[in-house]
């Protein structure tokens, strides 16, 4: 489990399945492993890329080929409804290991939750506390978390 703040998020496409993800950098504030590296990397699903990036997932399903102003357009791969993380946001994400990446400092994210007053909600008075960023993935699960107990 890592708290953090993101500070550069880069888009990722893999074949040849033409996964969607996002690479967010973040430096980390508050982690459970003392010794564990101050600035990470951490991989989620879905992002923000050029239609030329995806172009096989539009041509095989349009049955032709894209002209070059389709190809400069966007599409946006969410998950969930969920919103994509942005630079500054103050994050808590409970990380793996990220085994497609032998590197240290290197993890998949398994949940993201921002900071309450980024996503709207919380008083900058309760800045340890954390919500979802949209809903939460499981109705039964609470919607805000307090990082402090958890990484101590």
């Amino acid at each position: 489990m890592i708290s953090g703040t993101v500070t550069a998020t880069r888009p990722l496409v893999t074949e040849p399945a033409t996964t969607v993800e996002t690479i967010l950098t973040i430096s980390v504030e508050r982690q459970r492993d003392k010794g564990a590296p101050t600035t990470v990397e951490v991989r989620e699903q879905g992002g923000v890329v050029s239609v030329a990036q995806v172009r096989s997932d539009f041509e095989g399903k349009l049955g032709r080929k894209l002209t070059s102003e389709e190809l400069a357009e966007t599409v946006d791969y969410s998950f969930n409804g969920i919103e994509h993380a942005q630079v500054g946001d103050r994050v808590l994400v409970v990380v793996a290991d990220d085994a497609s990446v032998q590197s240290e400092g290197a993890y998949v994210s398994l949940a993201r939750l921002v900071r309450g007053d980024a996503a709207g909600g919380l008083a900058k008075a309760s800045s340890t506390k954390f919500t979802w960023p949209g809903e939460a993935p499981n109705p039964a699960w609470e919607s805000e978390v307090d990082v402090e107990p958890l990484t101590q």
